[in-house]
């Protein structure tokens, strides 16, 4: 259970680090804009927005993806060398961080009318379809 458990949280990791890492390459590399502006705004709204309401978007995209690659990479790390060596601490902090990340996505995706639940709910159902089979591993 606990490879089934760590296999599924490995996917939710992987799908976490390539859209992030795809934004980052779409807004960085190829100047494009967040695509949260298309998910939000329609053609109207977008070509109304201001050049400066536009750019502190995808200032917010760069700093949120960022931040989602790197986690992403820990989760991975984490994974891989304690969790699937049993080690509980590894399953707590596992809980928390990716529980935390996964509660504050519906928050702030239903804050623009959940844009991204979609995303969102494939996610949280890795994660806690993940989470639990460690969990029950870990502690039967």
């Amino acid at each position: 259970m606990l490879k089934a458990g760590s296999t599924i949280l490995l996917i939710w990791t992987g799908i976490n680090f390539v859209l992030a890492a795809l934004i980052l390459t779409s807004v960085v590399v190829f100047k494009a804009n967040s695509p949260l502006i298309v998910m939000v705004f329609d053609k109207a709204e977008v070509a109304g927005l201001s050049a400066r309401v536009v750019a502190a978007l995808n200032t917010l995209t760069i700093l949120y993806n960022s931040c989602s690659v790197v986690l992403s990479i820990l989760v991975w790390v984490l994974i891989r060398k304690s969790l699937l060596a049993g080690q509980q601490w590894a399953f707590w902090v596992l809980l928390g961080v990716i529980g935390f990340v996964e509660v504050m996505a519906f928050i702030a995706s239903a804050r623009v009318g959940n844009a991204r639940w979609p995303v969102n709910a494939v996610q949280s159902v890795l994660y806690v379809l993940g989470i639990s089979l460690c969990g029950f591993a870990i502690f039967k």
